[in-house]
């Protein structure tokens, strides 16, 4: 096992097991590093340096190798040492734009102009395992950012033609609608975008699938870049699914998915394996259940959001199962 002790910002970048654990997280690399960062909290900010690089990278399909990311890292170290007289912030948008032309030397023209187009998304908000964020954007449209995600925009935001956000992760979103009428847009990295002038609205995006839900106003979807054709109107109730190149769409109740925002989770049919989900991807925590049945049980109700330890607790008390509390995480049994 690597002495990760040892790494620097670039050891990290280039580390294959990091990368895995901060682009596309499983429970083997959660566990890991969860338990690795409670052992570590020296190198906490090496990690989420390493992991502010790697993400500004996320959301293009091309995967690099490890001599590109290299070659890339060693571009923006040298980069670094011309700039070091640089203001800090200025200095920051220039290394970004670095990225980006670094970026030109391995991937097609395609996507060289994706990362060029994406470099100005300069101003970005990032919550920690369990954190929420409250956030107002220049224009005094208010976001909720949920745990474990990004929010990122350009810093010519208000100069723009529409009002364009990232979004990696889950966040709820409260938009001003502007005389001019400048539309709002949150983009993912699936190729789904949500497109409003006033509204609010919760959507989620973790790994390859994305979550819509309108509590009010209305909204247009598109849910490909490529096909223009696909775009659906939602209104208030209105839940879409999109995974694997298809959507499903249904009515709900749309407080049920927005009361994270007030510290609480509303359960409705919800499923042992939507909670076991939900607190690795929210709080990094990894739970073992060890009867593959017990994660298609579903409970309904509600529950405050305090701290992990205690809503693992009531998870465990709504399924009426037990849990036990191991070193690399929990185990939960009948």
């Amino acid at each position: 096992m690597k002495d990760y002790s040892l790494f620097s910002e670039e050891d990290f970048v280039n580390d294959e097991f990091f990368r895995s654990w901060v682009l596309t997280p499983n429970e083997r690399t959660i566990a890991f590093w969860t338990s690795w960062l409670a052992d570590h909290p020296e190198k906490k900010e090496h990690v989420e340096e390493a992991k502010r690089i790697l993400k500004h990278l996320r959301f293009s399909q091309h995967s690099l190798s490890n001599d590109d990311i290299s070659a890339l890292w060693n571009n923006i170290k040298l980069f670094e040492h011309t700039e070091s007289k640089v203001p800090t912030k200025k200095r920051g948008k220039r290394l970004l734009l670095k990225i980006a032309a670094s970026i030109i030397v391995f991937i097609s023209f395609g996507i060289t102009y994706y990362f060029i187009q994406s470099s100005v998304y300069l101003t970005t908000y990032n919550t920690a395992f369990g954190e929420t964020k409250m956030i107002q954007l220049p224009d005094s449209s208010t976001v909720i950012l949920n745990s474990n995600s990004a929010l990122r925009f350009s810093d010519e935001w208000e100069s723009k033609g529409s009002r364009e956000v990232w979004l990696d992760g889950e966040a709820f979103f409260s938009v001003v609608h502007l005389k001019n009428n400048k539309p709002f847009k949150v983009l993912t990295g699936e190729g789904v975008a949500v497109e409003v002038l006033g509204t609010s609205f919760n959507v989620y995006h973790r790994v390859k699938e994305t979550k819509v839900v309108l509590n009010s106003g209305k909204i247009k979807l598109q849910l490909s870049e490529q096909n223009a054709s696909q775009n659906i109107e939602m209104k208030p109730g209105d839940f879409i699914e999109y995974k694997n190149k298809s959507f499903s769409k249904k009515k709900v109740n749309p407080k049920t998915y927005s009361a994270w925002t007030e510290n609480k989770l509303i359960l409705d049919h919800t499923s042992l394996r939507e909670m076991v989900s939900m607190l690795r991807m929210n709080y990094g925590v990894e739970v073992t259940v060890n009867d593959e049945r017990l994660l298609n049980q579903t409970v309904s109700g509600s529950m405050p959001i305090t701290n992990v330890e205690s809503l693992i607790q009531q998870i465990a008390q709504s399924f009426q199962i037990k849990v036990e509390r191991k070193p690399t995480g929990y185990v939960m049994y009948e």
